[in-house]
């Protein structure tokens, strides 16, 4: 690996960034995602991003481009559920994390989170891997639910 070539953990664990456009909790932030991993690969930097499994039929890896791929991970039941509903399964979630890890010999030099639930996440890998983690909360629970847009969130 060269010397400035990063392994990134990305993680994502209620919404998937290939899944359907518009619906239930795949909007924006799934595409900033995506793109983001696809562009960081084509620099150079080796990128995981990981998402619950949604859907029975989706491949556990997706190639998102040059050094970029999607890992599916099981966390409660593989369907689609409400993104408030991911928190219980979140310490499944990291279980199988770091099960994929392990069996694939992977370190990671950086994690960055997307979204408050993918914060929990990051923060405990964080602490277990000892390395920098970033976050970017995409909105914020207090704005949204001052403005009444979607479910109540923390």
């Amino acid at each position: 690996m060269p010397v400035n070539q990063l392994r990134i953990a990305m993680v994502s664990a209620h919404s998937c960034p290939v899944g359907n456009l518009g619906a239930k909790d795949t909007g924006g932030m799934s595409v900033y995602i995506r793109e983001l991993a696809h562009e960081l690969g084509k620099q150079g930097h080796l990128v995981d991003v990981y998402t619950r499994a949604h859907d029975p039929k989706d491949r556990q890896i997706y190639e998102l481009g040059q050094n970029a791929r999607l890992i599916h991970l099981e966390a409660g039941e593989v369907e689609d559920i409400q993104k408030l509903a991911v928190y219980p399964y979140l310490p499944d979630f990291v279980c199988n994390l770091e099960n994929f890890r392990k069996h694939n010999d992977l370190q990671y030099d950086l994690i960055f989170s997307h979204y408050w639930l993918s914060g929990q996440v990051g923060k405990y890998l964080q602490q277990r891997w000892n390395v920098p983690h970033t976050m970017m909360f995409h909105t914020l629970g207090a704005v949204k639910n001052a403005i009444g847009i979607g479910e109540a969130e923390p």
